[in-house]
This record gives C-alpha cells, structure tokens and sequence, in this order.
C-alpha cells in the first residue's frame, strides 16, 4: 500500500523478542524511512536520558521563587487593532520591578471560570478550600498575572471568533503589550485548560514579540481537532462550535451577564463566526474554510518557543489527537511533555497530579520567564497505570516512563497484522482473506456489545511498552456509502477484562484527505489511513492487545451506524497495524506526593477513610439543575484518616448522562459553590476527584442531565491515602 508514513520498525534484537512473546513468525528486516506526515518531522532521535531509578518529585525543587511581595489588581480595557475593546486583569506585586508575566486568554471568564486562574492551577488551596489560581500562587512570588477575555466573552466587545483571525490578532497584540509594559520583564508565557490550553498554540503560531513559553493543557491547535476525527464526530464537542460556544457568548448579554445592556447590537453576533457556516460539510467531516481559517498547526510546530506539553491519552473532551503538531516537532530541545493516562479534568485537577503539577509549572515558568537556574525535570514524563479504564482516567498511578524526548527516543514501529483467524501476527499472511460484520449504533453505550469484528496477539510473556502514536493502514469495503469506521486498540487481561489505550477512526469519504471528500461505491475496496490516538501503556505479561473494528463507540457521535456491512481485508495487500514499541524504557514506580502538609511536607502515609456507598433517585432528567433533576447525598470527611484524595464514582440504572458536583457545608450550615465536578458525556458511568478534602460536611449533587425520570444512581466514595491505597470497602 503507497503510503506516506514514516515506517521505523524494530531492530533485531528486540524484533526477535517480541516475534517470540507474540508469534512464532519473524519479523521483516529494520529499516529507517525518511519522516512523513504522518510520522515525526525534524531531527533525529537522541539518545536515550541516563538511568534513572527514582522519579522526579517536583516539590524538591530547590532555588524556586517564594512569596514575598503584596499584590494589587487593575482592570483595565485595552483597544485592539479593529477598536474593539478587550477586558483585562492584571495582578502584580504592588513594589515597583520588571515581572515576567503569565497570561490566561480566555472565553469562561464570568460564566464557567474565574478570573484567578483557577482551573489551571487547583493547588494549592487556602483555609477555606478555595483555590489560589494563578494570581494567588504566582503574584506574590513576583509575577504579573494577566487576564484576558477573548472578544465576544466575559466583559469583552466584540463578536466570539472560535480561535479564528481575529483572535489571533488580539492575542498577538496583547502579549506584545504585556511585553513592553514598565511592570514587565519582557517575557510572557502563556498557559491554560481546554479551550484556554488552545489559545497558547494559537499565540505561538503568531510568533508577537515577547512569548517566551507556553504551557498547553488539554488544548488543540485546530478547531477540526475538537470536532472531528477524519470525518468521525467526537461526541459532544462536535456540536460545540455549533451551538454551545455561542450560548456562552449570549449569557453574558442577558439579564444578570455580565455585558448586559453594554454593547447591545453585538447579541449573538458571534453565530456568523460558528461552524454551521460550513454546511453540509459539519455531517461529512470535511475540512472546509471554516476549519483552515481557525488551524495553527503549522505555525505552532514551527514556533521556536519551548513547549510544556500537558495532555492526557483518554481525554473526554480535547482528545489526544490535539497534540499532533507538538509530535511533529520531533523531541526539540528544549521542549518537555507530561502525558497521562487522565481524562480531561475540568473541575478539579487537570493533570491528576495534585500539588506535583504546581510545582512543575512553578519551575518551568521561573526557568523560561524569571530565568532563575532551575531544574524543570525530565523532557518527556509518561504516567502510566495498570488500573481500569475509568481508573486511570481519573488518576490511578503505578510507574513513569522517562525520556529525553517525544516520541520516545528508542521508539520503534512494530508491524502486526490481522488475518482471516482473528489473530495479529508479526508476520503478514500469504493468502487473501477478510472478515465482515454488520455495524449498528449499540457501541455509543456498550462497545463490545456492537457488531464488530476483532483481531487478537497472543498474550505477551513479557512486559511490553508501547508510546508514540500508531500507525493503521486499513483496507475495507462498505455497503453504505456513508459510514464512521472505528478501530479501537484494546489491552485484554487474562480475566477478558479490556481497557482502551487507542483509537483509530475515519470517513471513507474522506480516504484521500479531509478536505478533498471522494465517492463511496458500496462493495468496492479502499485503503485507508485512519489517524491513531497518542498512547503511552505497558501492555503487561499475559495481556493480549486488541484491534476491534465497529461503527459505533462511546467516544464518537452515533450517526451513520445503522446496518451497514463492512469487510476488514487480510493478506499480502491487506489491513496492517503499527504499534510503537519502546526498545529501551526507563521506567520508574510513581511514588511521589501528590500532596503536601502545611509544613510543606510529604504527608506521612496512613489509613484512608473507609469506602461508602449510596443510592439516589433524581425525579426527572433535563440540562438545568433543578430540585427535579437533582439528588444529594450528604457524607462526612472523618477526621484521623489520611485522605490525599475523594473518587466518586455514579453508575446510573439505565443509560443515563449523569453529572456530579461536590460541595462543602459552611459552619452556618451554608453549602459551598463546586468545588470539583464530573460532567462527560457518558451514558453508563461518571467520576469527579477532589484532593485533600478536609474533614467536614459534604455532599454530592447527582444530577441527571439527559436520563429517564426517577432513574437510579449508584454511587460509590473511595478514598485514597498518600500511597494512592484506598480505604477499606465496606463489609
């Protein structure tokens, strides 16, 4: 099959290795291919970082800045290049000097987030269990802390642009200004969550004078990237562009919004600016005008600032594909990657790393912006778990994998093929052959329970790590002339328990490029090369890896999945996959705190408060929170327990889209506002953590945002000491 991937396989060494714990075939010879676009671009791997036997606690850190300085805050518009006028925050120490400066660009602001920088920075928090933020933690250290509505959001003017144009315009023209202010060193790094981890990407593809670093979390650097996975909708966050963006942007034009009655001509100017513009092309998956105008890949690849890369492998909400123009810069010096297992943690902790990721960024900023001679750690962390799916997307940790870059240094490809038997040998097979299957929507909420078809190794005799981002080359006909074709990598425990660790998908029509749509004859052949989700999983011993093909998953909007038939094709000329094996891991036990004393201490590990469970019945099911559509269950944090961290799990009756909000209840009897939530799409399960919770009054808000009335939840409350050990399940 032509292809334009970059093919590394493995050495012989290891080659042979991994053909016996696999197969008895061998393996075809390594080789090196020059870089594609769809492998790594840039320079060479370096060589693999010196051992390491411990793993880097952050909070060790010697030389960081400390606090020392008062704080003061301006508001302030700044006119931009068009005469819009933006709203800004700035908190700074209030002594005279030249800060380097933070800026959070960002559309929450007075709707979903503060302006303190909350979401991003979690930890740590003060008596009352308020978060310091940004402005908190990094003011008082002798940073000026910027805060900017995006046009068309919070207090800003203007119409909501969705990372278009414009913003770049505006953004390019605030850190220039941030740059040159009396208060400022010169130096602006940029960092936030979710949409706010995108407009780093954005301002460093713009290149203004003064960016020294960005700090990405959970961001993309195109808009395509949140909807679409080659033409395959992402469940939710493919209609966010639609519709939920601008219902954000209204809010803050209605009674009790912030901008009410300021700019009234401006209501709901921003729906021109939505992807509906695009058409048709929103249900094909097509790359259009509307997506080129809002991708920055290219120039954020190239950007020479260093990028601190945060994202997690099964994030819910910005998939792991939102990294791609960070891999394509081939493991620059100076660049440094944290890649977890987590999910995408809006409402409590956005790394699942506690006070860990605080320090980290604490660090990384005194380097490249205070330029203080401070250790950042390794170049690229990769934590991983053995746990459940839902486990370790909610933060279970056993090892770290370390390198001196990504991908990792010593990655290479392995090739695995499914044949007629159902198994992925090392070997391709000599004959022709295929397997088919009927596809149907029922994979949105049970995806082994979908049609589908598998292909299976043999179990692993070894520990196998895989990191890097794989490769599929597929070869399948349709009966329909629409359909989303989903290739899931599974690894199966002895038990036949499975969790997802990659994920592939495509549009047949869009087999020659996402902007270049083809004609589907049902029954005629096609390669295909559908993107792979970024992994990073030690496929342990006696684990099997799982390729599984369907039309429907709960990662993916359902449409176009009812009765088609498709055929996987095997053989000389059929489906191949590509794994990436790292040939020489460091791997090492992930112990570090992710929680620290008042002392500033690792807490001495002891006994987590016993598990609980509980039952709650919501009346009705519908968006808002109402005294209809919510249940509380009230719980007690005991004291003399060492409780590092709260898991709350709900698993609702029938299919459900259940939601969870923790608060806290004042000594007035008072209930707090969110101090963490869980909020995916999923119809069979939700989850929220809270570090630290302190002894107290709490309960848990179960709401049912789009369920049946008088539902079921089942909820489940563990708790997690400093060892990440749970509490005793009840008797």
């Amino acid at each position: 099959m032509a292809s334009s991937v970059q093919r590394r396989r493995l050495g012989r060494p290891l080659a042979a290795v991994l053909a016996a714990v696999l197969t008895a075939a061998t393996l075809q010879p390594a080789h090196a291919a020059p870089p594609g676009d769809r492998g790594e671009k840039g320079k060479g791997p370096k060589k693999p970082p010196a051992a390491q036997t411990t793993a880097f606690d952050y909070t060790q850190v010697s030389g960081l800045s400390e606090d020392q300085y008062e704080t003061v805050k301006e508001e302030l518009r700044l006119p931009m290049w068009d005469g819009t006028e933006l709203h800004l925050e700035v908190t700074r120490p209030t002594a005279d000097g030249d800060w380097p400066v933070i800026l959070e660009s960002s559309p929450y602001h007075g709707t979903l987030a503060d302006r303190e920088g909350m979401r991003i920075l979690p930890e740590p928090r003060d008596d009352e269990g308020t978060s310091l933020g940004l402005t908190g933690y990094f003011a008082p250290k002798g940073y000026a802390v910027v805060m900017m509505d995006l046009r068309g959001t919070g207090k800003s003017d203007g119409c909501l642009d969705h990372l278009g144009p414009h913003d770049a315009k505006d953004i390019k023209q605030v850190v220039e200004w941030a740059a040159s202010q009396s208060w400022s060193n010169g130096r602006v790094g940029m960092t936030g969550h979710s949409y706010v981890g995108s407009t780093p990407s954005l301002g460093a593809a713009m290149n203004p004078k003064g960016l020294a670093t960005i700090v990405p979390s959970a961001g993309m650097a195109t808009m395509y990237d949140h909807q679409f996975q080659a033409g395959v909708p992402y469940f939710l966050q493919w209609a966010g562009p639609m519709f939920a963006y601008e219902q954000l942007a209204l809010e803050r034009d209605l009674p009790g919004g912030e901008h009410f009655g300021q700019k009234v001509e401006e209501t709901g100017c921003g729906l021109p600016n939505s992807s509906l513009t695009a058409g048709e092309a929103q249900l094909s998956g097509q790359y259009t005008a509307w997506h080129a105008e809002r991708d920055w890949r290219a120039g954020a690849t190239a950007s020479d600032v260093p990028v601190f890369m945060v994202h997690g492998v099964n994030d819910n909400a910005a998939r792991v594909a939102g990294i791609e123009w960070f891999t394509q810069r081939g493991g620059r010096a100076g660049d440094k990657l944290w890649l977890g297992q987590w999910d995408h943690g809006s409402g409590c902790c956005p790394t699942r790393r506690g006070i860990q990721w605080t320090y980290a960024l604490h660090a990384w900023f005194d380097k490249q912006l205070a330029q203080r001679p401070v250790d950042t750690g390794p170049a690229a962390e990769m934590f991983l778990s053995d746990g459940t799916f839902q486990g370790s997307r909610t933060g279970d940790r056993t090892q770290i994998l370390v390198d001196s870059q990504w991908p990792p240094s010593s990655q290479q490809m392995l090739d695995l093929f499914p044949t007629s038997g159902n198994t992925l040998d090392t070997a391709r097979p000599d004959s022709s052959g295929s397997q088919s299957f009927s596809g149907d929507p029922r994979g949105f909420t049970d995806p082994q329970g979908t049609g589908g078809v598998d292909f299976a190794t043999a179990p692993m005799q070894d520990d196998t790590l895989l990191a890097g981002q794989p490769l599929l080359d597929l070869v399948a006909s349709f009966s329909a002339p629409r359909v989303h074709l989903i290739g899931t990598l599974y690894d199966e425990s002895p038990d036949g328990a499975r969790r997802r660790i990659s994920q592939f998908a495509i549009n047949p029509e869009l087999r020659h490029g996402t902007s270049t749509p083809a004609l589907v004859v049902p029954g005629t052949r096609y390669e295909m090369e559908p993107p792979g989700f970024a992994m990073a999983h030690n496929l342990r011993a006696g684990h099997k890896l799982v390729l599984r093909f369907t039309t429907s998953d709960p990662d993916k909007v359902p449409t176009f999945a009812a009765d088609p038939n498709v055929s996987i094709f095997t053989g000389p000329n059929g489906t191949a996959l590509q794994v990436p094996v790292v040939a020489a891991p460091t791997v090492v036990d992930d112990t570090v705190p992710l929680t620290l004393t008042d002392s500033g201490e690792a807490p001495v590990v002891g006994d987590a408060q016993p598990e609980q469970k509980a039952s709650v019945t919501p009346a009705a099911g519908g968006p808002e929170r109402t005294p209809l559509t919510v249940e509380y269950h009230e719980f007690d944090v005991l004291e003399g327990f060492d409780n590092a961290k709260l898991l709350a799990s709900a698993v609702p009756s029938m299919s459900a889209d259940i939601d969870l909000y923790l608060q806290r209840q004042a000594a007035d009897g008072t209930w707090s506002s969110d101090l963490a939530s869980g909020a995916t799409g999923s119809l069979t399960e939700e989850a929220l953590t809270y570090a630290t919770p302190a002894p107290g009054r709490y309960r848990l808000e179960v709401h049912n945002w789009a369920g049946a009335p008088a539902t079921r939840v089942d909820l489940t409350l563990t708790f997690l000491n400093s060892a990440g050990e749970p509490g005793s399940a009840p008797q």
